[in-house]
């Protein structure tokens, strides 16, 4: 039976860059830098979305694509914000739609991955949501999460499941498993779902588990055993075949036996592995998207029919199933 291969992909945004507005807070500048010394691209361009989606249709990638409600705090993806072009807004959703989602599960990283909104008098708050999340119950934040689905229903981005922005009701873990399982029932009518919190890069015990079990519905959390070896490619302006290939080698090496994701493979674990928008774009020169190409191109010609990119939710079920079915 081929082994399972998820790839995660965190901070998906139309046109912009989340981690922009991520760096901006931390430095606590309107043009923050890198360790390059260049400035944080402020958007990301629907070109970019396009090639993204070549990529997992050349290699069939299967996992998950964050899409964010209402991103960095700037407006609802049905409707954008200041000095966004509408029309290019209108095609990323369009791509997003008909090639992303085919391939993978769309899944909000809860509204802003910013500041939290108050969704009473829809105006920002001080604390960004991480921080909101710790002092909350499954009272508060199921419509918080709720409504981060309603908004991608809008859209025609039906998600199958959660990811936490950063760390997102590690905290309060119990609450938000019962919050991310009622506000999908409601939103949805998903009785079985998941969510993506935790990542344990250590060993190559399987992690993914049945967290939530009710009636004949269940919850998942799924966990990354793949660290995002493409993040660094934010840093450095080195984008030559050689640096590619070396990234890539960190997940899996040309004949298949070497990186983190062989050491799953070979020791007959689903492999779960993440990275993030900003990662696969490089700041604009796209040196982890061309990694992630290599990858899959690896993964094919090294496991061909031994390994089966899968989505999260084909994944959850194979957890739910390996740990009993539940009865209806």
């Amino acid at each position: 039976m081929p082994v399972p291969i998820t790839l995660i992909i965190d901070d998906p945004a139309p046109l912009i860059n989340v981690f922009f507005w991520h760096a901006a807070d931390a430095q606590h500048t309107d043009s923050p830098k890198l360790k390059t010394g260049e400035t944080v691209a402020r958007d990301i361009p629907l070109d970019f979305m396009r090639s993204f989606a070549d990529v997992i249709e050349r290699h069939g990638i299967r996992g998950k694509f964050s899409v964010l409600p209402y991103p960095a705090g700037l407006g609802k993806i049905s409707e954008g914000w200041p000095g966004c072009d509408r029309r290019a807004l209108r095609q990323w959703i369009e791509i997003a739609r008909g090639r992303v989602m085919p391939l993978m599960d769309i899944c909000p990283e809860i509204l802003t991955h910013a500041k939290t909104l108050d969704l009473a008098t829809m105006t920002l708050l001080d604390e960004d949501e991480r921080v909101w999340a710790t002092h909350q119950t499954a009272a508060t934040m199921t419509p918080y999460i709720a409504t981060a689905l309603r908004w991608l229903n809008e859209v025609g981005l039906e998600a199958t499941g959660v990811t936490s922005p950063w760390n997102f009701g590690a905290k309060t873990e119990p609450a938000y498993q019962r919050a991310i399982f009622d506000a999908m029932r409601e939103v949805n009518g998903r009785n079985r779902t998941w969510y993506f919190l935790h990542a344990n890069f250590e060993g190559a015990r399987f992690l993914s588990s049945v967290v939530l079990r009710e009636g004949g519905g269940w919850l998942v959390s799924i966990v990354s055993q793949g660290n995002d070896y493409a993040w660094q490619t934010m840093d450095t302006l080195e984008e030559g075949e050689g640096y590619v290939n070396s990234i890539a080698d960190m997940w899996l090496t040309a004949d298949g036996c070497g990186g983190r994701l062989a050491e799953l493979f070979h020791a007959g674990t689903p492999v779960v592995f993440h990275t993030h928008w900003q990662s696969l774009y490089s700041n604009g020169r796209r040196t982890g998207l061309r990694v992630l190409d290599e990858v899959g191109r690896r993964v094919a010609s090294a496991w061909g029919a031994d390994a089966a990119w899968t989505k999260c939710s084909d994944l959850a079920a194979q957890v739910a199933a390996m740990n009993g079915e539940p009865h209806a």
